[in-house]
Parts: C-alpha cells; sequence; structure tokens
C-alpha cells in the first residue's frame, strides 16, 4: 500500500474546536436523555397507579425501552475518546444526528402515553366529584338493578342516573368506542351485581337519547357520542388552521395528534366530519390514489 493511500485510510484528525463541540452537543444529548429517563419513571408511577385502582390491566402497560440509545451513546463516547485522539467527524455526525431523532421519537411517544394516562387516571376522579355516591356505602343498592316489572318506577330513574354517569365517565376518559366486556373491568362498573347485562341495559338508555349507537349485532361495541360531529369538526378545523396546515390533511395526521381529543375518533366517523367541513365551506375534501379521504382547508 502507498503512502498516500495510507494518508487517505487514515482518519482526519479533529480540531481543538470541533472536539470541543462535539463535546458540548455529547453533553446536551446526555441532558435530553436523562430527562427522558425522568419522564419515563413519571409514566411508569401513574401505570402503577392506574392498575392499582383498576383503571389499566398489567398487560396493557407499553414498555418504552432506552437501552438501544444507550448503546447510541456508548458509540459517540468511543468515537469521541479514540486513543489517538483522532474522529471520523462524518461517522459522529451521524450517530449524533441519529441518537438526537430517536430521542424527540420516544419523548413524543411517551409523552402521548403518559397524557392518556393521566385521562384515564382522573376519569374516574372526576366521576366521583360528579357523582360522589358512587363510593358512599348507604348507596350500595345502586349497583343492584331494580326488577323491571315489579318496580318499574325505580328502574326507570336507576337507568337513567347510571346513563349519565357511564356518558361522563366516557367524556372524562376521552373515549369515543367503550367495549361491554372491557368497561366493566373498571370502576366503578366492576362492582355491578350483573355487569355485562346492566351495561347493556344503561347502554340502551344512550341509545334511545341518541347519545348512542351499537357498532355492532352483538352489542358489545358501542360508540358515544359526547360531542356531535358538528362540534368536532370546528375543533379539527381550528386545530389545522391554527397550526398552519394549508396543505391536504390524511387521517394519519390527525391520529399523531396524540394530545388532540379528536385523534381516536372513528375512521367512519371522521370521514363524515370531512364531508361537514364541506358543507360549511371551511375545506375542500380530496379522494386519494388509495381510495381515502383527505382534506384542505379553506382559509377564512
Amino acid at each position: 500500500m502507498s503512502k498516500m493511500e495510507k494518508q487517505r485510510e487514515k482518519p482526519k484528525e479533529i480540531s481543538k474546536i470541533d472536539k470541543e463541540k462535539a463535546e458540548k452537543e455529547l453533553k446536551e444529548l446526555r441532558q435530553e436523555l436523562a430527562r427522558l429517563r425522568k419522564l419515563k419513571q413519571e409514566k411508569e408511577q401513574l401505570e402503577i397507579e392506574a392498575t392499582q385502582k383498576k383503571i389499566i390491566k398489567e398487560n396493557e402497560i407499553k414498555s418504552t425501552e432506552l437501552y438501544y440509545i444507550e448503546d447510541q451513546f456508548d458509540e459517540l463516547e468511543d468515537i469521541l475518546s479514540s486513543k489517538l485522539g483522532e474522529i471520523d467527524t462524518k461517522v459522529y455526525q451521524k450517530h449524533a444526528e441519529q441518537v438526537e431523532t430517536e430521542l424527540q421519537t420516544l419523548e413524543e411517544e411517551i409523552l402521548g402515553e403518559k397524557g392518556l394516562l393521566e385521562k384515564k387516571l382522573s376519569a374516574y376522579e372526576n366521576l366521583l366529584n360528579a357523582y360522589p355516591w358512587l363510593e358512599e356505602e348507604r348507596k350500595k343498592f345502586m349497583y343492584t338493578m331494580p326488577d323491571k316489572k315489579r318496580n318499574e318506577n325505580d328502574y326507570i330513574s336507576w337507568k337513567a342516573e347510571w346513563a349519565k354517569v357511564l356518558f361522563d365517565y366516557v367524556r372524562f376518559a376521552v373515549l369515543h368506542i367503550i367495549y361491554t366486556r372491557e368497561i366493566i373491568t373498571h370502576k366503578p362498573f366492576i362492582n355491578f351485581a350483573k355487569r355485562e347485562q346492566y351495561i347493556i341495559e344503561i347502554a340502551e338508555e344512550l341509545i334511545s337519547q341518541n347519545q348512542a349507537k351499537w357498532f355492532s349485532k352483538k352489542k358489545d361495541k358501542l360508540r358515544v357520542y359526547w360531542k356531535t360531529l358538528e362540534v368536532w369538526s370546528d375543533e379539527i378545523y381550528n386545530w389545522a388552521y391554527e397550526n398552519g396546515k394549508i396543505e391536504p390533511i390524511m387521517v394519519y395526521e390527525l391520529r399523531e395528534a396524540k394530545q388532540e381529543d379528536f385523534s381516536s375518533l372513528p375512521l367512519e366517523d371522521l370521514e363524515e366530519i370531512f364531508k361537514i367541513l364541506a358543507k360549511n365551506r371551511k375545506a375542500k375534501v380530496l379522494k386519494l390514489d388509495n381510495g381515502q379521504l383527505a382534506f384542505k382547508i379553506r382559509l377564512e
């Protein structure tokens, strides 16, 4: 191998300024990781609290691993502190950018999960504030449904009261669809004498008030409308306007707005909302090549 080839193979020695800059970047990334660890610990504490209160099940907990970020840091450290004091700046920059990108992605993921947990945890607390009788000893009889024939008036008032509780629980928890077999594992519905039967009775009451509809013939999936589609269309339009979304907006972009309550709306509702926006001349609906719908807002 010629002397010139050996020189080409030898990594370029980093300057003092570049090394100081790289060390500063590494320090900042390390601080970001420390902040992310703290955020992850807060999320895990919320998960413990939520499982203890039977708001979520242990198998619903999503693990957010940081080990691969640690590996990336090790590689950065190795590159920066090589024995010969030499560094391939391109390789270092590539790793640094990758770590920074992954840290941002993880933060968004953890924040989204943490936000949903906080909503679920506060849902029952808000419910108790609205209906303190749910944990009152003297009101334990409310967890048993009155006989429809012998005590018709009691049955009607029982059903109406529980319909309000279920409606507000769904609203506080920011749910749009509930599954009967799942909802009965959460407080306060877990205390029902005949859980599945009672939930169906209460759901039918909401349906009679035009506040819900069954999504399945088996009556195991219920859509609850705690906001009208008109209201949702206004909220989505305002979100798009305030965030400068002048390009066509697809469903996945709404799904990615995790901090917004509309992000988990059913697809068929979103498509109806697009049509409402078009009808109200607030947006133009576009049909994509794959058959999906998107919308482009009209600036007022």
